[in-house]
């Protein structure tokens, strides 16, 4: 029977560890996760206290609430456009909570699908992580002001890490009526590790020492600290020898103007502007549980950008239009300059056929004599 054959029907066995803390820099804890059997999300609030709290924790109660059985591309993306909504409507009802948001990042698995495979989204600078064959990579991408400069080569992943300005984002949950989000599709792999968390993590460790950690921490409950959701792939998916054929999934597409990154297998990528909510009550999100298994060494490995067929024929085509205009421009140029007459030239021929018409004058027999001379 084929490894195919072993895992198709059958949903992949998951463990979890889940854990919440303000750090040692912040004193109020404005994040919330929900870690369910099929979907898992860090949502980091922003707008003060209590207001960041209420955002966070919406954005997680409606997750959970939507999508217990697992989510695909379109409900995962009308699950945070609904928390959007939900959070911005409810920062215009209470005066207390304007200009209430939060990030978020979430994970759940894709129903009944072979291989199996899982959705991920984000909506600011909360980050999930994949940890596969002993590399450590960056599976969503930050809506942050740092991270701009970052992809335009301004300043360096470790410049970003101190600067000024690295709390800024760029998009998040409430701020707006509408909101773009982020989705990516990944096949599993036993023996996966994935990470989300809250940049109250990121801010304070490098991806050096995040993959230290999980790589001495085969407990995915051990692992977890801060705001941070770790979630292991135990068995049910493609085989860890074959994982390599899956990487291709996490390179970029530069074909998207929105930042949105594409399925390089599947072709599934979403964004939505739909705005639909309705009231929720609010709970505390829940925790999961934990297991067991071991990891092999680690590395780190950033995200890797491709470049688009199509938008380097449209560079070139577009350079080619331009050279092309300024060659005829410089022949139009040139060809009126040799049309304008000389003035010199003009002045000459005037005068040489007044000197003409002079002597014809002068040469015409004389009729003013006597007549019959």
């Amino acid at each position: 029977m084929s490894d195919d054959e072993l895992t198709e029907g059958r949903e992949p066995v998951l463990a979890w560890g889940a854990a919440t803390h303000t750090g040692m820099v912040r004193d109020e804890n404005e994040d919330s996760y929900v870690a369910e059997n099929k979907v898992f999300g860090v949502a980091d609030g922003m707008g003060g206290h209590q207001a960041g709290e209420v955002a966070s924790a919406i954005a997680a109660t409606i997750l959970r609430d939507r999508l217990p059985n697992g989510a695909s591309v379109d409900l995962m993306v009308a699950a945070v456009v609904e928390a959007n909504s939900a959070i911005f409507q409810a920062a215009h009802t209470h005066a207390e909570q304007r200009g209430m948001g939060t990030t978020l990042t979430t994970l759940a698995l894709v129903p009944v699908s072979t291989p199996a495979r899982v959705v991920i989204a984000n909506v600011g600078d909360s980050r999930t992580y994949l940890l596969r064959n002993g590399r450590l990579r960056r599976v969503t991408v930050d809506h942050s002001y740092v991270q701009e400069l970052v992809n335009t080569g301004h300043i360096t992943e470790a410049e970003a890490r101190s600067h000024p300005r690295r709390n800024i984002v760029t998009r998040a949950l409430g701020i707006e009526p509408t909101v773009k989000v982020d989705t990516w599709v990944q096949p599993l792999a036993a023996g996966d590790r994935f990470v989300l968390c809250s940049d109250g993590l990121v801010d304070e460790v490098d991806d050096d020492e995040i993959a230290r950690v999980l790589g001495e921490n085969v407990d995915a409950q051990s692992a977890a600290n801060v705001t941070v959701i770790v979630v292991d792939v135990l068995d049910g998916a493609v085989l860890a020898a074959d994982a390599a054929e899956l990487d291709a999934d996490l390179e970029w597409n530069d074909d998207h103007e929105s930042e949105r990154l594409i399925d390089a297998e599947s072709g599934l990528v979403a964004m939505t502007s739909v705005v639909h909510a309705t009231p929720l009550d609010i709970d505390e999100p829940s925790s999961g549980g934990a297991a067991t298994m071991m990891l092999p060494a680690v590395e780190v490995d950033e995200p890797r950008r491709r470049r688009s067929p199509l938008g380097i024929f449209l560079f070139l085509l577009t350079l080619g239009v331009i050279v092309a205009l300024a060659i005829v421009m410089v022949l139009v140029i040139q060809h009126n300059d040799d049309d304008e007459p000389d003035p010199t030239t003009t002045t000459n021929s005037s005068t040489t056929t007044t000197v003409a018409r002079s002597t014809t004058t002068t040469d015409e027999p004389d009729t003013s004599g006597p007549p019959g001379t």
